[in-house]
């Protein structure tokens, strides 16, 4: 499974949605959704599951609906992140409280009203301590695999800010004046491609519960999909990766960009062709502030041209901030788009939005849902006003 199909029917929403609400606009497309959680569900059959969608990846209230009706709880790691999850009605006892930052106001905000909670360090272990609550707690190991992703989303190794080292365990476990712990968690990293690090981080991390009784686990997620070469092998993944989890009464794991990526595209209108002797530069209206994954990561956009007029080039696709970099693709042959005409960049389902800004003063865009089969077509979130820029200025 790859990116989203944009067939005729789909170019036509994605046109009618844009004369309508306007550029830039995000734009998911619910059967895709849909397509993708059937696919997960099916790779732990005969294994009972708590899903967990991470609203990390997509904090839409509608989106994160739409996952809670498929039987998926939420993984977060914020106060909004909770607020967004009963928004969108997510039963308290399926969320999953995550995070190496959790501050004493969150905690006594949110001890009551979470599901599980993983704990990121011996300091948070004992933070603990002085809270009463009902929620189940799990240990974030880290098991020093190298996820074999970009060093930013890279969270397995020692080098990095997540998780307790495997030689730190005992201190938690043999002291009896903290929380109960009842499993462990780990997660190594995100956009994986390779099944070799989920293989040996979840080898490590399932014998090490076994050897300390636990009847459930946590197995994170971090799969990784088609950008631009390859995805995570999903029939390897379930061949290996399944029986590590023979036994245990309850595996949960969380999904974000797998489930909702290639099922949002950001649809732009070009505003100017530039040539100059050195480039060409497509400029559209969307930019960092919409999708800063190229800028942020190097990372890879698939766009397409809805309306190509002017043959093939090598161009650099760019946003209007005051940033050189900002960037949506460099270097890249495409289809010379006409001004005023709309392109799309695919896979934007998952850290869209979410990481979107107002710089340079731009209000966020919209967000619209298109249901099954394309019959219905709904506003999920405004465009931001100009007067939502002063909202908070006192």
């Amino acid at each position: 499974m790859s990116s989203l199909i944009l067939n005729n029917d789909r170019k036509q929403i994605i046109q009618e949605i844009a004369q309508t609400y306007g550029t830039p606009v995000y734009v998911y497309f619910a059967d895709e959704i849909n397509e993708r959680i059937e696919k997960v569900k099916s790779i732990f059959e005969g294994i009972n599951i708590l899903p967990t969608f991470a609203c990390k990846a997509n904090n839409n209230p509608h989106i994160v609906e739409h996952f809670s009706r498929n039987g998926f709880g939420a993984d977060i790691v914020s106060i909004g992140e909770y607020y967004v999850s009963k928004r969108a009605g997510v039963d308290d006892q399926k969320i999953v409280w995550n995070g190496n930052g959790k501050s004493r106001h969150e905690i006594e905000v949110l001890s009551n009203c979470v599901g599980y909670v993983n704990i990121d360090s011996v300091e948070e272990y004992e933070r603990w301590k002085e809270y009463e609550t009902d929620a189940t707690f799990f240990l974030r190991v880290n098991p020093d695999v190298d996820p074999m992703t970009h060093h930013h989303i890279s969270t397995g190794l020692k080098k990095n800010k997540f998780g307790i080292p495997v030689e730190e365990i005992d201190k938690i476990l043999n002291d009896k004046n903290g929380p109960k712990i009842s499993g462990f968690h780990v997660h190594i990293g995100s956009q994986i491609v390779d099944v070799e690090p989920f293989d040996e981080a979840l080898s490590s991390v399932a014998n090490l519960s076994r050897r300390y009784g636990f009847s459930k686990i946590n197995i994170g997620g971090g799969w990784g999909i088609k950008y631009e070469d390859k995805e995570l092998n999903l029939e390897e993944y379930k061949r290996k990766i399944t029986p590590h989890l023979e036994g245990f009464e309850l595996v949960l794991f969380e999904l974000g960009r797998y489930l909702i990526a290639p099922a949002g595209l950001l649809v732009a209108t070009v505003q100017y062709i530039k040539r100059t002797s050195h480039k060409t530069f497509v400029v559209v209206d969307a930019g960092m502030n919409t999708l800063i994954r190229p800028a942020m990561y190097d990372a890879y956009h698939n766009m397409i041209v809805l309306t190509p007029t002017e043959g093939i080039a090598k161009a650099d696709v760019v946003g209007p901030l005051c940033e050189s970099g900002d960037l949506l693709a460099r270097d890249r042959e495409i289809q010379i788009p006409k001004v005023g005409s709309h392109v799309v960049f695919e896979n934007v389902g998952a850290y869209g939005y979410s990481m979107s800004s107002n710089y340079n003063s731009y209000p966020r865009p919209a967000e619209v849902l298109v249901s099954e089969n394309g019959s219905k077509i709904t506003l999920i979130r405004r465009r931001e006003t100009i007067d939502d820029l002063f909202r908070t200025i006192v």
